[in-house]
């Protein structure tokens, strides 16, 4: 790696760490914690947070009008994401690796918010069917920014598919959970299709490019990028669709007492990414590397 391409990535390491840091100091009124901004050492930290925000508005501004679900603003879980895709760019990532996955995500995407939208319509519920989104036509279910993310991180979100719980036959709590728990599903079930024709050998590599995916490649990724969506969206972290599967099946009142962390989930899949590390790669990556290695062998 070239001196420049070095410096570049720690630059973009030194940036992710001041997006965290502007988070957390966000999070500290919630926390009962407030900083004496008349005080001397209140003063000086102060304007170190000033200086972070000016550092980093300018990445999470035009982030932010796309990445809010809800109440919920995920545009610094984003900008990280942003950021160790352009370190992996710097460090020479592949280009056909990254449209292998474009190609997966489309089918992967659609299968998943569709699956949600016909579970929804067959426990009675029409939402979804009235405004279009029970259908596989990717251009229905595709979010332009989550599509980015997984090209991105590997992993990513479509447009949320309406439902209305009140609908739902199985009442809201359980319906919801049967809802939820149908997109992770469906990409376990393509999963496993695809891997038996893996298994198979009727798709060979063919051909070897850095730029264009060989059919052998785009069919191992599209593997991978399901069962990553299979674990990541079974994390009870709202919102994923794991969180409202384990808020259904809890028992009251312990299924009030979770839904109170809804509002801080975003915070909690940051750091959890961020700071987790190992935890959060035994959580995605290590179960994901294991089945998919079981699959296709």
């Amino acid at each position: 790696m070239s001196l420049i391409r070095t410096i570049l990535v720690y630059a973009l390491e030194v940036y992710s760490w001041l997006i965290l840091i502007r988070v957390l100091v966000s999070w500290l009124p919630a926390a009962g914690v407030r900083l004496n901004a008349h005080s001397g050492v209140g003063y000086y930290i102060g304007q170190v947070l000033r200086l972070i925000h000016l550092l980093t508005e300018p990445i999470l501004a035009p982030l932010r009008p796309f990445s809010r679900m809800g109440m919920m603003d995920l545009s610094p879980v984003i900008a990280f994401f942003i950021i160790q895709f352009l370190k992996r760019l710097f460090s020479g990532q592949s280009i056909a690796n990254t449209i292998a996955f474009a190609l997966a995500m489309v089918v992967a995407f659609s299968v998943h918010e569709f699956s949600h939208a016909w579970v929804a319509f067959r426990l009675g519920d029409p939402t979804a069917k009235n405004q279009g989104r029970l259908t596989l036509d990717p251009r229905k279910h595709l979010d332009v920014l989550g599509s980015i993310m997984v090209l991105v991180a590997g992993f990513g979100w479509a447009r949320p598919v309406p439902v209305n719980p009140y609908n739902l036959q199985n009442g809201p709590k359980a319906g919801m959970a049967m809802v939820a728990a149908a997109g992770p599903l469906s990409n376990l079930v393509l999963a496993i299709a695809a891997a038996l024709v893996f298994r198979l050998g009727v798709v060979e590599a063919y051909y070897s490019s850095s730029v264009l995916p060989n059919p052998q490649e785009l069919l191992f990724v599209f593997i991978w990028l399901n069962v990553v969506l299979l674990f990541f969206n079974l994390l009870p972290i709202a919102p994923l669709d794991g969180f409202k599967v384990v808020a259904g099946f809890l028992p009251y009142p312990t299924s009030n007492s979770f839904l109170k962390l809804e509002p801080v989930g975003p915070l909690i899949l940051l750091l959890l990414v961020f700071l987790g590390g190992p935890l959060f790669s035994g959580l995605i990556i290590t179960p994901t590397n294991y089945l998919v290695s079981w699959l296709v062998s």
